[in-house]
């Protein structure tokens, strides 16, 4: 009996460790976890059908010029200033032309006066006489219309106007005789202010590119006079020594009764 017991767990164990030897061969490889790749849609944009010229709105570009005043077919000018005495200004003057319109950008032209000229102090002098010129002669800055003609007067005291001359727009220079001033506006000692305007007037308001008119040119006037020698009985070269003279005539007497005053009041004094 026990031996078939022996024989029985023999059995047993002889079936009982092959497969748990077996199982402790098989290899422990775990499923790989491999998580599905994310590939998101692409994102492709829906196809732009305008055409790939770009155009530019607005704005023009950078140093072309800009017509302001669309319409009457004015095109802004280059801003170039015409010196003042420049050689060959005429003809810069001529070849502008005579009519425009620009925008606010634009400055008015005006006149430089080149000659009279004077210190800071001291205006211009000039005679009054039939013999006497006086040159004016001016240049332009910034002037984009040519004046159809300039004129020149001159403003003195007690606001007399008087003409001078109305020359051609391109003239930059005038010589005024004074003795062609009228006999009815005589010239008089005093402070003349010379106004130079185109053919709008004196009172023509500054426009963009226009001459705007000058008034910056004061000059002076005297007249002379013919010098004549004091010969006549109040000419008295030597007043100044009579003067000092009738000065001691007149104080003498007044400080000698000062003098005996004063000594006989302090002589009343001591005797008291």
């Amino acid at each position: 009996m026990r031996t078939l017991l022996v024989f029985i767990f023999a059995l047993f164990m002889a079936g009982l460790v092959p497969a748990e030897l077996q199982k402790r061969a098989a290899p422990n490889n775990p499923a790989p976890n491999n998580p599905a790749p994310n590939n998101p849609a692409p994102n492709n944009p829906a196809p732009n059908n305008t055409p790939a010229t770009s155009v530019t709105t607005g704005a023009a570009p950078t140093g072309a010029p800009v017509n302001n005043n669309p319409g009457n077919g004015s095109v802004v000018a280059p801003n170039t200033a015409i010196p003042a005495g420049a050689a060959g200004a005429s003809a810069s003057i001529a070849a502008l032309p005579v009519t425009g319109s620009w925008g606010p950008s634009i400055f008015p032209g005006y006149a430089s006066i080149i000659a009279p000229t004077g210190s800071k102090s001291i205006k211009p002098l000039f005679r009054i006489a039939s013999n006497e010129n006086v040159t004016i002669v001016w240049g332009y800055t910034m002037l984009m219309v040519r004046p159809v003609s300039i004129t020149l007067a001159a403003v003195g005291p007690q606001s007399a106007t008087l003409p001078i001359a109305t020359v051609d727009g391109g003239v930059t220079s005038v010589v005024w005789n004074l003795g062609n001033v009228s006999p009815a506006t005589p010239l008089m000692n005093g402070f003349y202010k010379i106004q130079i305007y185109d053919q709008r007037g004196i009172s023509a308001i500054p426009q963009p590119g226009w001459l705007q008119p000058c008034t910056t040119l004061t000059i002076a006037m005297y007249s002379p006079e013919t010098y004549v020698p004091l010969t006549d009985s109040s000419y008295c070269p030597t007043c100044f020594y009579s003067a000092a003279r009738h000065l001691k005539d007149t104080f003498g007497p007044l400080g000698i009764a000062m003098g005996v005053a004063g000594l006989t009041s302090m002589l009343f004094i001591y005797g008291l």
